[in-house]
């Protein structure tokens, strides 16, 4: 049935949020070809022919010894014969000295000759056409998509979606624990190891072994996610031998299931239609065939699903909790309770602590937090401190012992409740512009460093008293000499280049405390007023 661009949105969209969950990719060949012009398998094979031979035919030649030229095992056995030849090429040809001298080690221990030039051609290709739809598939592969399994050698989903963990091989995937999210499954092998890379008839059959494992494994994420099949043709081998194992598994009463959860993408005018195959003695697949030429709209309608959080967090919540059930023994790491909007923010290798019971403050949340990690998060903005926390229990608690004040406006700019503690009352109106984080002398070496009249900003003073020692002068600067930006970029880099900086420095304290109150008074004052 012929439809248009919003029908074809429409429909996806549907389908999806008709499962539930944002939905897995499934990405063949094709979806390389579109958008870097990558060989098929055949142009790829030719590819390799010509580096051994001007001869055009060379392929075909291999090609005519096979028993059958058109059954599927012809070409894996084309790759085995000509990675044969290869490799005495590359040993006897002086055309190869270049290569035998970059890959003595690989050819040493007998590697696939074949194998390691495919992966040197395909790591020349980058995505070149049509990247206005990868710009919207990327956007959208942060939130909407579960995952990817793909039979590429190519590395572009890596590209795509690089918060995403990948598994290359079927040993991998099989005997690896996943965790179903966040995940990239290169079921055929990566470039990036091409011992790891399908291409040989050894390869093949080994594939053929290990099938219904895969399957298996597989099974789990075709039942409970869309699944989105993109760069395949209809009829290509390698899904039909997936989806006949996967057959085999579900049995034909179960079968019907995926007919919702299947959307195959093809090129060609828009239009949607069912498609079935059909596997004699096991029962019938069928899926939504999704055809248009416009792949971004496909890729909206993802973008246009529900979900909730980000799959690399759900991943990592998923990860932690096996981590915790297997262990049995939470690690010692610093804890900083986070609101779930600030989870899409937090950084690869960031600890995740699930908290179940009931809330009670008495009890404390976590560890509590160190006055230096309120200073790095001020500027750095990666701490994740909860407001409500910072207000209510760690500001009032270490300002106790920290007579020269604590950085606060960040926090009591996104409080959203009345500031009760007598400590931070006294800190808030006492503090009512630079000069009153100074001290007596401070106050007098502000005066003198002024005298001249000679108006200073945050590069001269680096430039004049150095990099290292800077921060102890620009305490001195008046606001409208201070440009919060240059300051903000001189404290990273100043902090960055030692970690330890901050502990027991009082001055650079100071300066980060006046950049907190620069940089957050004004939005607190506001907020205040407001209420």
């Amino acid at each position: 049935m012929e439809v248009g661009r919003d029908d074809i949105v429409e429909s996806v969209v549907r389908l999806i949020n008709g499962v539930g969950r944002s939905p897995y990719l499934f990405v063949g060949s094709g979806f390389s070809r579109r958008y870097m012009g990558t060989d098929d398998w055949v142009g790829l094979l030719r590819h390799l022919c010509s580096r051994l031979s001007d001869d055009p035919f060379r392929l075909d030649s291999y090609l005519a010894r096979c028993p059958d030229e058109s059954d599927n095992s012809a070409l894996p056995s084309a790759a085995t014969m000509l990675d044969k030849d290869m490799r005495i090429a590359v040993l006897e040809d002086p055309r190869f000295a270049s290569f035998r001298n970059d890959h003595v080690e690989d050819i040493r221990q007998r590697k696939s000759i074949l194998k390691i030039m495919a992966a040197e051609r395909l790591s020349s290709f980058k995505p070149e056409y049509m990247t206005h739809e990868l710009d919207i598939l990327r956007e959208v592969g942060r939130r909407r998509i579960s995952g990817v399994i793909t039979t590429n050698y190519d590395c572009l989903l890596e590209s795509l979606f690089p918060e995403f963990k990948v598994f290359v091989g079927q040993d991998d995937l099989v005997f690896h624990r996943t965790f179903e999210m966040g995940e990239i499954y290169k079921i055929h092998g990566s470039m990036d190891n091409p011992e790891s890379m399908v291409l040989e008839e050894a390869d093949y059959a080994k594939l053929a072994e290990t099938q219904d494992y895969l399957a298996a494994k597989l099974l789990t994420i075709f039942m409970e996610y869309p699944i989105i099949f993109i760069g395949y043709s209809l009829n290509d081998p390698d899904i039909q031998a997936i989806l006949m194992s996967i057959s085999r598994c579900l049995g034909s009463n179960n079968l019907a299931l995926l007919r919702k959860r299947f959307i195959f993408l093809t090129r060609g005018e828009n239009a949607t239609s069912t498609h079935s195959f059909t596997f004699p003695g096991i029962g019938e697949i069928s899926m939504t065939e999704i055809r248009t030429n416009d792949f971004g709209a496909v890729y909206e309608a993802i973008g246009q699903s529900k979900c909730s959080f980000s799959p690399r967090i759900i991943r990592e919540l998923r990860r932690s909790i096996y981590a915790l059930a297997d262990e049995g023994d939470p690690n010692d790491s610093l804890v900083v309770e986070a609101s779930f909007s600030d989870l899409e923010r937090l950084p690869e290798g960031q600890h995740l602590v699930l908290g179940i019971g009931v809330a009670n403050a008495s009890l404390g949340h976590g560890h509590m937090v160190k006055a230096e990690l309120l200073y790095r998060d001020v500027v750095f903005d990666d701490e994740h401190v909860a407001p409500k926390l910072a207000v209510e229990e760690y500001l009032p608690s270490l300002l106790a012992s920290n007579s020269g004040g604590l950085p606060m406006y960040k926090y009591l700019s996104a409080y959203s409740g009345e500031v009760l503690n007598p400590r931070m009352l006294k800190e808030i109106d006492e503090k009512k512009d630079l000069d009153a984080f100074l001290n007596n002398s401070l106050r007098k070496a502000k005066g003198s460093y002024h005298h001249s009249g000679i108006r200073h900003s945050v590069q001269s003073v680096i430039a004049n008293e150095g990099f290292e020692e800077a921060f102890k002068k620009l305490v001195l600067l008046e606001e409208d000499e201070i440009d919060l930006n240059k300051l903000l970029e001189y404290l990273r880099a100043l902090i960055m280049d030692d970690r330890k900086i901050i502990h027991g420095n009082s001055e650079l304290k100071r300066l980060i405390r006046m950049y907190d109150f620069l940089k957050y008074k004004k939005a607190f004052d506001i907020s205040a007023t407001s209420e």
